[in-house]
């Protein structure tokens, strides 16, 4: 460090011994009272006395050589009392200028001196008349640390009306970046020996104001090393939202970075040290005095600190630091730090696996840990398949893939049965294809089935939940990043435990391979964003165990916050949680009508959330159970252990801090919030700039952030109305007869090249193609058998490369389909549209029209009726990729397929029935619910078809089966009056399972 003894100039604000407020005020209104005396009565009384400052006419020569008077004297004195008085007003503009806009000291004013002095301490006397009001509102959460002389053993309470240390964060401090990379963590130092140390600003006590001089006395031990501080953090973006930009000026609550040397009490460290031969992220801590930390209490609980025999208590808090300088024990996010998402293989020497379940010898690629399923391993994109990818695609931030998955999944639930866009989507299909193209749901389920499983497991192994500070997601692997505070337990297989037990991770391709039936154990898990590796990035709320803020740019802050509650109102493993926004002015309940509700007063939202949360208490008290997580888990409720989830939109009150802390530090309340702009004693504080980057300085975490504006609410909720009305519709459009009919002799035999649309899409070509191009190479088969009569190239390129492709590339793509499938199988007419060979392609969709058709000119439909229906193979387009099929938004194919599944699957049960044939109506109909889960119309006549054939047990299972499957699939306005009348009539007194969006 370089360190200067030049005489310093103006490097503190006046120091002066602390005053009551009372006599600040008294001060200020004193110094008020001067400036308008000075700026009014002196014009006032020299106008009155003296005229103008200008002569009343023209000078002439001859008044050079004229006599003096007595008032041509008092005229010229009046005239430089003018100037001294302007030459004072500017020298107070300029002071107010400086003061309102926070740049510290003013300009120099030329010939100021003690004119511009003497503005300067009447601003500053001023400005103690809001210091008594709002100056005063920071103290009460802010750092008030002692000197270098304080004792180790000190004093905490947690009151807003003594000076005191306050209670900062102990644990979980998550790094991100590597020595490849600059932009995970901003580091003293970029390679060896990383290290981070700030300290938080102190409240001004009186005219007492802290400034950068303390702090390297302080710290340093040499105020003159103030230089260094101020070039650490010029221009970095401060929580409120303003950037250090005069070494004269800080302000109360900022974070400011510290040499690598400063050392102190109020210092928080985070270090971590790299090797550069093994890629190996070592992280040590440093601590001077003993931390006691209290995890989650209840609300009895208490923290307790002894100071000299006693002992105080304070209000439930997780992280508390009495003049400590706390290290990290959590590393996330790199390909260096986290093997396990990228490189690692089971049975290496450095993989710990589960020791209860055995393996399978030696692991290789492929193979799964500790008995897990084996899935093959996922085949690299080729580079020139000119697909999209998520980042591109990240239309809401940078590869926002989970928080439009949720979007996407929650569209396609208020659409229930018909599962595709209807006639009034048709003004916002830009915003659906935008938001297919973002969308990754086969991740999205990856990440709720791997959380279920794992928590599935846990509890059938009686084992305890570990405490997940974040979570990483890869496209090869789930890491949770647990809290290294807490000791946890080892995890089930094929789960393996990495960085000496801090991380868990599992591999994609040893996920669950179908949906899990257990609860969601960490609901309040919410992606931030991208790191610098391509991760996304996520953290759980309900583990901050206070109010997590988001300062810096306010709409840039507010949009990031806004993304959140989007996320968590329709992402998979919220269930059961509920969103309360307090003060926003965008009304996104249309998103989530059961999980969404606003508020004006921030009073009136935290008496509800209490009062429903009340329940959660009694219930773990009536199962004697410590918190909600475990509950959770044990006695599984999703209506009862449901997530509340609080956002602000701008910080409230101390005591409603206090009142937001305490709830969310209750582990017999699941309770979380989320405040736009900084709060002082938060536990995470993120720093949002002008380019959506977040940085938590408490966390050492840095990510592109994921936002939504108020434009895309305004198109999401458009999007959402729309889906509203298109799924009370429930008139039929009128099906066509393809363009190639097909005859029952045509089933008898396979067909050079088989197109299935009817479920997971799926094409049987004769011909080889490489394993990189047959994501593209199926996408577009799929979207030419969804044409009867072909697609010009343009359009064909339009819908499948939506953001654009060169003709080169978008030729080469189509060749290389046409010789998979066959060369007579995909053509260009002479009119250059490409189309498909329907007499050598058989395309599953047009044999179920043709057949559908066929069934309405016959007396007895039940023979087309069930060969169409055959065809039938599971839910269609599922499983389809990222960021791909966007196209589905504007054909209008998905809800075309609903209705003549539907359609076909009634009129045979029907036709069945006439011809007392139970078997093959219940077949029927649960062939169309395997593929319209959510049809209300097929449940319906199920119920009737049990009450018809079984006994009141069997009506009951089907009406299980099928709140069920409305809760899973259906619209979240639940189940028709209808539905619900039919139950009533066939099983009185039954009772329904709540509703659970």
């Amino acid at each position: 460090m370089v360190r200067t003894n030049e005489p310093v100039r103006a490097a503190r604000l006046p120091q002066r011994r602390a005053g009551s407020p009372g006599a600040d005020r008294l001060k200020g209104f004193v110094a008020l009272l001067a400036i308008l005396a000075i700026v009014g009565g002196v014009p006032y009384i020299l106008l009155r006395f003296f005229g103008t400052p200008w002569p009343d006419k023209m000078p002439t020569s001859s008044m050079l050589f004229d006599e003096l008077s007595i008032r041509t004297v008092l005229g010229i004195i009046a005239f430089f009392i003018w100037v001294a008085w302007l030459h004072f007003v500017v020298c107070l503009i300029a002071e107010a200028v400086a003061e309102i806009r926070g740049h510290g000291l003013s300009p120099r004013i030329p010939f100021g001196g003690g004119s511009q002095t003497i503005a300067r301490r009447l601003i500053g006397t001023v400005v103690l008349i809001a210091a008594g009001a709002g100056v005063s509102l920071p103290v009460a959460s802010a750092v008030t640390t002692a000197g270098p002389a304080a004792p180790t053993s000190v004093s905490a309470r947690h009151e807003s009306s003594t000076s005191q240390f306050r209670q900062t964060e102990a644990a979980s401090k998550i790094l991100a970046g590597n020595q490849k990379t600059t932009t995970g963590v901003r580091t003293n130092h970029d390679h060896h020996g990383q290290v981070i140390k700030y300290t938080e600003v102190r409240p001004p006590q009186g005219r007492n104001y802290d400034c950068l001089w303390d702090i390297a006395e302080r710290y340093l031990g040499e105020g003159r090393r103030y230089k260094e501080i101020y070039d650490l953090n010029k221009n970095k973006l401060q929580p409120d939202g303003r950037r250090l930009t005069n070494p004269d000026l800080i302000m109360p609550g900022w974070q400011v970075r510290l040499p690598s040397d400063a050392k102190g009490p109020g210092v928080h460290t985070v270090r971590v040290s790299i090797d550069d031969r093994t890629g190996k992220t070592t992280v040590s801590t440093k601590t001077t005095t003993e931390t006691r930390t209290a995890v989650k209490p209840t609300v009895k609980a208490k923290t307790e600190t002894k100071t000299g025999g006693k002992t105080e208590t304070g209000a439930p808090t997780r992280y508390s630091e009495q003049g400590i300088e706390p290290g990290s024990s959590v590393v996330i996010g790199t390909s260096q730090s986290d093997p396990g998402a990228k490189n690692v293989k089971p049975g290496e020497p450095s993989v710990s696996v589960e020791p209860h379940v055995p393996g399978t010898g030696q692991s290789a690629q492929g193979e799964p840990a500790g008995g897990g399923i084996q899935v093959p391993e996922a085949t690299p994109v080729a580079t020139d398949d000119g697909g999209i990818s998520l980042q591109q695609a990240g239309i809401y931030g940078f590869g926002a893939a989970l928080l439009a998955a949720g979007l996407a999944l929650a569209l396609k639930r208020r659409r229930g049965w018909a599962q595709g866009p209807g006639p009034k989507a048709a003004g916002h299909r830009q915003t659906e294809v935008g938001l297919r193209l973002a969308s990754d749901v086969p991740t999205a389920q990856f990440v709720d089935n791997a959380l279920r499983k794992l928590g599935a497991d846990m509890t059938q192994q009686q084992r305890p939940m570990p405490k997940v500070v974040a979570a990483l997601v890869t496209d090869r692997a789930l890491t949770l990043v647990l809290d290294p505070y807490e000791a946890q337990p080892e995890p089930p297989g094929p789960w393996q435990a990495i960085a000496e037990g801090t991380r868990w991770t599992l591999r994609r391709a040893y996920g669950p391979t179908g949906e899990v039936n257990a609860p969601a154990p960490y609901p309040t898990l919410v992606t931030v964003g991208q790191n610098a590796d391509g991760a996304t990035v996520l953290i759980d709320l309900d583990t901050a165990n206070g109010i997590v803020s988001f300062g810096g740019v306010t709409n840039a802050s507010r949009d990031v916050v806004g993304s959140l509650a989007v996320e968590l109102a329709t992402n998979l493993w919220s269930e059961g949680a509920h969103i309360s926004m307090v003060g926003f002015g965008d009304d996104l309940s249309s998103l989530a009508p059961s999980r969404l509700s606003y508020w004006i007063r921030l009073d009136d939202a935290m008496g509800e959330v209490a009062r429903r949360t009340e329940a959660q208490v009694q219930a773990c008290q009536r199962r004697n159970v410590d918190s909600v997580a475990d509950a959770r888990m044990s006695h599984p409720d999703a209506a009862l252990w449901g997530s509340e989830i609080i956002f602000v939109s701008a910080p409230p009150s101390p005591e409603e801090q206090d009142q937001l802390n305490r709830l969310a530090a209750d582990a017999q309340r699941s309770i979380a919030v989320v405040v736009v702009g900084d709060v002082i004693n938060s536990p995470w504080r993120f720093v949002v700039d002008e380019k959506n980057q977040a940085v938590c300085r408490l966390l050492g975490l840095e990510v592109d952030a994921h936002s939504v504006n108020p434009e895309q609410f305004a198109d999401l909720v458009a999007l959402f109305d729309a889906a509203e009305v298109d799924a009370r519709d429930k008139r039929r459009a009128e099906q066509d007869m393809p363009a190639y009919e097909f005859s029952t002799t045509d089933l008898s035999q396979p067909a050079p090249v088989e197109v299935d649309l009817l479920g997971p899409v799926e094409v049987d070509a004769r011909g080889v193609i490489d394993d990189g191009r047959v994501s593209l190479s199926t996408e577009i088969i799929a979207f030419l058998a969804s044409q009867d009569y072909g697609v010009h190239p343009n359009v064909l390129a339009g819908a499948i490369w939506p953001r654009g492709i060169s003709e080169e590339l978008r030729d080469a793509a189509l060749e290389h389909t046409r010789r998979w499938v066959g060369v007579d199988a995909m053509y260009a007419d002479e009119s250059g549209r490409w189309m498909l060979n329907r007499s050598v392609v058989r395309v599953d969709w047009d044999v179920f029209r043709t057949l559908a058709k066929q069934a309405t000119m016959v007396d007895d439909p039940r023979g087309p009726l069930s060969t169409a229906l055959s065809l039938v193979h599971g839910p269609a387009w599922s499983n389809l990729p990222g960021g791909r099929y966007s196209w589905l938004a504007a054909s209008g194919i998905e809800r075309r397929m609903a209705e003549a599944v539907v359609d076909a699957a009634l009129r045979l049960a029907e036709a069945s029935l006439s011809h007392n044939d139970g078997n093959l109506a219940r077949t029927a109909l649960q062939t169309g619910l395997s593929f319209s889960p959510a049809s209300e119309e097929l449940w319906r006549a199920t119920l009737r078809l049990a009450s018809h054939f079984g006994t009141t047990a069997d009506v009951t299972n089907v009406a299980g089966q099928m709140y069920a499957a409305l809760t899973k699939h259906g619209a979240p306005r639940g189940p028709e009056a209808e539905t619900d009348a039919l139950v009533d009539e066939l099983l009185p007194g039954y009772h329904r399972p709540a509703q659970v969006a």
